[in-house]
């Protein structure tokens, strides 16, 4: 028996198609496309929070943990609430569990990873497929022959190599390395799916970062709520007080009834309002769950003291330098900048695919035994057999038409690619002139409204010691009291507003939370 014809000729064939087919092939690279699939994305994890104060560690990719201050009126807020199965929970904390567990965050970055097996799939376009293979043909009676004969034969055949199907002296139907590409595409679609891959990764990091601010907002929303909660249960206690002056007032008759009455009434209204505060409360905290993909059934609480004024971007930077970081650093646009570096190679691809051809490469090497009516072999004799084909066809679609059309399209999409970048740059500097113009104009209400409280609580001090040296009636104390409770409610929208309007411009000049 011969030498298997595999041994023979089937690794030096193989060798010498891979080296014709990838030769000219720039855009190939090995290590490029074993990197890139052993990367490996983010897994949605649950994090773990303790029930105390100090719930996470700092995060260095967190730069908002960094800035939280605790420079808000000591009288604004009181002792943290307590209880069993309370879970308190900070600001660095929250972006970093949000960073894990937000399913936002988790389907954009799987996106991202699609992205990159589609780059894979496009840069292994000019690769061609293997197959190994055997086939057992028998024929028996009549069949036509090229020049209308009828013959009657007894053919028996097998073959066993690269490929499969092999029949006569025609090609062997499941050649054993094929390969069949257009050139346009071997040629533009790893170029395009590379700018895939960088939009895709752009828009995750947009996401990330409209996701973590989302969570900002919502964990200032908590932290004022709660602080709001705390100030109107200062001021009941305030009030309480006054009510007590005044209805002992009343008792000797050195006061009105009327005026007892209007204590209580006041102090009705505060605990109203703060019954509209805890309502807040649990809104807020329902809300933040939400976000971080808790067990809302769990109380969620802030673990600052106060609310916390956050310091992200210097106030003495001009509006034109912060607009020219927004514009080098914005995700969004550097997404919809590689949206239009996609479009315009997908246009070069379809105005140079009627000029580049589809080929098709089929190489097959065997061993071949058969037997016939005028034959003397036997289906055990084998002999070595290999097979080359190569195809290149050029095409145009529809005389051509089909291929303008493509074009025309592919020219369009590029268009609107262009258009949506120019709107991302319009609205990102609208989004920076607006959080700019909020820092300045809340930073002003942060510094009118801790001047009134100091003034409103120095007021209600004097206002009650001169009543209870029996100098003045407690009605007078009464309004300094309103004005201090107005003022605490007033101080703690100011410190969150600051802080949102803050977060908000930080994350329009195209950082991370």
């Amino acid at each position: 028996m011969a030498r298997p014809m595999i041994l023979r000729y089937g690794t030096s064939g193989f060798v010498w198609l891979l080296c014709c087919a990838l030769g000219g092939c720039h855009s190939v690279r090995f290590g490029g496309i074993l990197d890139r699939t052993s990367q490996q994305a983010p897994r949605l994890t649950r994090a773990r929070l303790g029930r105390t104060t100090d719930v996470a560690r700092e995060s260095s990719v967190r730069q908002v943990a960094a800035q939280v201050a605790q420079n808000g009126d000591a009288s604004v807020v009181g002792k943290q609430e307590e209880g069993a199965g309370v879970v308190f929970i900070n600001l660095p904390a929250a972006l970093q569990r949000a960073g894990l567990a937000n399913a936002t965050v988790a389907f954009a970055d799987e996106l991202v990873r699609q992205r990159q097996a589609e780059e894979l799939q496009a840069r292994a376009l000019l690769f061609p497929n293997v197959n190994v293979g055997a086939n057992v043909r028998s024929h028996r009676g009549t069949y036509l022959r090229a020049r209308g004969n009828l013959l009657d034969a007894d053919i028996q055949s097998t073959y066993a190599g690269l490929g499969a199907g092999a029949r006569g002296a025609g090609p062997l139907a499941v050649p054993g390395v094929l390969l069949v590409s257009h050139l346009a595409d071997a040629v533009y679609a790893p170029r395009a799916a590379r700018q895939k891959v960088a939009e895709s990764r752009s828009d995750a990091n947009a996401t990330r970062q409209y996701t973590l601010l989302e969570v900002g907002v919502a964990y200032l929303a908590l932290a004022e709520a709660q602080a709001r909660l705390t100030a109107y249960e200062q001021s009941r206690r305030e009030f309480g007080e006054i009510e007590r002056l005044t209805t002992n007032f009343v008792k000797p008759g050195q006061g009105r009834d009327a005026d007892a009455k209007r204590a209580i009434s006041e102090a009705l209204l505060l605990q109203g309002q703060a019954q509209q505060a805890r309502e807040a409360l649990g809104v807020a905290a329902a809300d933040l769950a939400r976000l971080l993909d808790l067990d809302p059934s769990e109380p969620l609480r802030a673990a600052d003291g106060t609310p916390p004024i956050l310091e992200l971007v210097n106030r003495a930077v001009p509006l034109p330098t912060l607009l020219d970081q927004a514009f080098a650093a914005h995700p969004e646009i550097a997404a919809r900048t590689a949206e239009v570096a996609f479009q315009q190679t997908r246009l070069r691809q379809e105005r140079v695919r009627p000029f580049l051809p589809l080929i098709a490469i089929g190489f097959s090497a065997g061993d071949y035994a058969g037997s016939g009516d005028n034959t003397i072999s036997r289906p055990g004799d084998y002999l070595g057999r290999t097979d080359l084909d190569v195809v290149a066809v050029w095409s145009l679609q529809n005389l051509g038409a089909g291929n303008l059309s493509v074009q025309r399209v592919a020219d369009a999409n590029l268009q609107m690619a262009r258009l949506s970048l120019t709107r991302t740059f319009e609205r990102v500097r609208q989004e920076v002139a607006q959080a700019h113009a909020l820092v300045a104009a809340r930073r002003q209400e942060l510094v009118l409204a801790r001047r009134r409280i100091e003034l409103s609580r120095r007021a209600y001090e004097e206002d009650l010691v001169r009543v209870k040296n029996n100098q003045g009636r407690p009605l007078e104390v009464l309004a300094s009291a309103r004005q201090l409770a107005e003022g605490r409610q007033s101080l703690v929208r100011a410190m969150i507003g600051y802080s949102q309007a803050q977060l908000q411009l930080f994350t329009a000049l195209g950082n991370t939370p």
